[in-house]
């Protein structure tokens, strides 16, 4: 029909605007409306073909007009009726791409409600937080305000007192000042035929210079100058003991001495007190020395000599002259801190409210400000060696009172609300019972000594020892939904994009709000995938129901019955992108359980070892068994050994006896320790028994 064109000039204008304005009502496709134009212009054709004259085709095309009746209506039913002729496939794609454009306006729509989203602020967290750990007691037994005033007046370490310090912790700075030490002792004639050869270089440096290399040496840096085209124009440094150890390598090789390497440039922020401005100085008065590098070398050697020659290869060893030279200072310099420290240590409870920085909006849980928790430690570690000081120089009650001082305050942070404050409370716990067992290895204390140390310590933890508890990380997380859904709505309420991500690590460093912008429809997306409120919440009660569980089982207990892990549920039964924001936040709890049992043991058997001593004491030789102790009553029960869920090994030997746990492979290796690779004691070790008597020797 559409190919029989008709010229639209024989047409009354009055048909001709009549198809036009009817097309236009009709809306729809191109190719049906040239149809439909074809069929009318037709139709009006065939009824005009006999009238002769314009006037008479006018009228009549008025007439047909008129008899068409309402021009919206017919273009509606011509429309209707050409959809209805229409293929079917023509009409499913229609109807497709119909719903298609309602779904992804509706989805627009859901998308913008989606987004805007509000949380609303209905508990107090950091308050319930806060009475959660706050004791019922009178203020003036807390122990905040004295550890407060003792972390202001607290002196800290300098670059050299570090430097000592960690020369007697196990790792790979006292693995080197060991190795040092055997390099000095193997090549002791040829030191001696370098300082006869090159000693004089280091006489001709005046006095302030000598100073200025040594106070570098503090620092752990030893400057020599860079040369191009025979001009000092910069300085290269390289760390005292890459510098000891090239020298004394040359020394063995009979190898010229050169400049060092690795080496770099002397750093340009270094930290206060350190020379470089003098050394600037050097290099635009050309003030260096002639044979800088052979002076430096003597100076080098002696230090080294003064450091590790008399280093001791037991870590419970006696301090050196150089140790007690640089460190008994720093201790009298905390001496207005340990006071303080003291006299918290002695208070029965520590509490400190949780609060936020009055500059930050984030009001929730997770911006709390944490105690100086950094600076504790500190303290706590200046208190151990004020503890080892003691003991050398005999002051062995003091060095008593010390160790009960560091095992004091670890009571006050264990069982804090935080995971972390219980994480610190632990390690300081350890701190304190491996300086009694120290001290206990080195010295001879009396029965009364030993019974008050034992009695003591029992009345730090006068329930039972404190493991992990989860209620404060629990409440952090609430917090977390509470802050980052909407409450209400289907399934209680959706995440919010936008505002859990800034609770997160996953955006990255610098990012700005515009910048933020590129990633909103990432956060979108996660948002609508993730789980609704109350499925979340639901999900994060059986974890933390879960780990609190779990940590109050001791190892073997776990290892018998094997349960599922949190990560072996969150990895294996759950949709990764369902709960993400559980996977997120929850904390990584698998060994701090085992850090807790640890503590626990190590308390027990340090109350035991006691007893025994003092049974030695009075009976001239050890018990048979452990038995005894508590039948005698020098011990109220015996220690447990949660990786076995029994008494702890006990054997007496010759002179002596060993105790000891069966440790992490749950075998007892017959009191053997456990070592690493190189064949170094470890003491948690999982190739070997945690032998806690006799204490280990190098």
């Amino acid at each position: 029909m559409s190919d029989r064109k008709s010229n639209p000039k024989s047409l009354p204008a009055c048909a001709v605007e009549y198809v036009q304005r009817l097309l236009k009502k009709m809306r729809y496709r191109r190719k049906v409306r040239d149809d439909i134009e074809a069929e009318l212009k037709t139709h009006f054709e065939d009824e005009l073909k006999d009238c002769k004259t314009s006037e008479e085709k006018e009228q009549k095309a008025r007439q047909i007009v008129t008899d068409f009746g309402d021009l919206k209506l017919l273009a509606i039913l011509l429309r209707r009726a050409k959809k209805r002729c229409r293929p079917l496939w023509r009409t499913v794609i229609a109807r497709t791409f119909q719903a298609i454009g309602v779904l992804i306006v509706c989805f627009i729509f859901y998308i913008i409600w989606f987004s805007f989203g509000e949380p609303s602020i209905r508990v107090d967290y950091v308050q319930l937080l806060n009475q959660m750990n706050k004791p019922q007691v009178r203020n003036q037994d807390n122990a905040w305000p004295h550890y407060e005033k003792a972390i202001k007046l607290y002196v800290p370490q300098s670059p050299i007192v570090k430097q000592l310090i960690s020369y007697r912790r196990g790792g790979k700075q006292r693995e080197n000042a060991l190795r040092l030490k055997d390099l000095l002792r193997d090549n002791q004639q040829q030191i001696q035929a370098w300082f006869e050869k090159n000693q004089k270089y280091w006489d001709n440096i005046n006095p302030e210079q000598q100073s200025v290399v040594l106070k570098c040496f503090e620092y752990d840096w030893v400057p020599f100058p860079k040369i191009v085209h025979q001009n000092n124009n910069d300085w290269y440094a390289t760390t005292f003991y890459r510098m000891a150890e090239h020298i004394l390598r040359c020394l063995n090789d009979d190898a010229e001495l050169l400049d060092p390497h690795p080496r770099g440039i002397l750093p340009v922020q270094t930290q206060p007190g350190f020379p470089d401005n003098e050394l600037k100085r050097w290099l635009k008065e050309s003030k260096i020395p002639p044979n800088f590098i052979e002076a430096v070398s003597v100076a080098v050697l002696h230090e080294a000599n003064k450091r590790f020659s008399n280093l001791p290869k037991d870590l419970r060893g006696e301090l050196t002259d150089m140790e007690l030279e640089y460190i008994s200072p720093w201790i009298r310099q905390n001496e207005a801190a340990w006071k303080e420290f003291l006299a918290g240590s002695a208070k029965s409870y520590c509490y400190r409210p949780y609060t936020h920085d009055p500059n930050n909006n984030d009001k929730s849980v997770w911006s709390i400000l944490l105690p100086p928790l950094t600076s504790l430690k500190d303290l706590t570690r200046m208190a151990a060696w004020r503890a080892r000081i003691d003991r050398d120089q005999g002051r062995l009650q003091q060095s008593v009172e010390d160790c009960l001082a560091i095992v004091r305050t670890a009571g006050h942070w264990q069982g804090k609300g935080t995971l972390v404050e219980q994480l610190v409370g632990m390690a300081l716990s350890g701190l304190g019972h491996a300086e009694i067992l120290s001290l206990l290895a080195d010295r001879k204390l009396s029965a009364d000594q030993l019974q008050r140390l034992q009695e003591q310590l029992s009345q730090i933890y006068p329930g039972d020892y404190p493991l992990i508890k989860m209620e404060g990380e629990r409440l952090a997380f609430m917090d977390i939904v509470q802050r980052s859904f909407t409450d209400g709505g289907p399934g209680g309420g959706h995440l919010i994009p936008g505002l859990w991500d800034e609770l997160t690590d996953l955006n990255p460093p610098g990012l700005d709000i515009n910048d933020k912008r590129l990633f909103m429809p990432l956060y979108t997306a996660a948002s609508m995938a993730h789980a609704r409120r109350d499925a979340t919440v639901a999900k994060a009660n059986e974890i933390y129901d879960l780990q609190s569980k779990l940590a109050r089982m001791t190892p073997y207990q776990r290892h018998v019955s094997n349960p599922k892990t949190v990560d072996e549920i969150m990895y294996t039964s759950w949709s990764s992108y369902r709960f993400f924001l559980i996977q997120l936040f929850l904390p990584a709890t698998g060994r701090v359980s085992d850090i807790a049992y640890r503590g626990k043991m190590g308390h027990e058997t340090t109350k035991a070892i006691l007893a025994l001593q003092r049974w030695r004491l009075q009976k001239d030789q050890y018990p048979v068994a452990l038995g005894e102790l508590v039948s005698a009553g020098f011990l109220n029960e015996l220690p447990m050994d949660p990786w076995s869920d029994k008494p702890l090994v006990y054997k007496k030997t010759d002179d002596n006896f060993i105790i000891y746990s069966v440790g992490f492979n749950f075998t007892d290796d017959d009191g053997k320790y456990g070592k690493d690779r190189s064949g170094n004691i470890r003491t948690w070790s999982d190739n070997g028994d945690f032998v806690f008597w006799p204490l280990p020797k190098p």
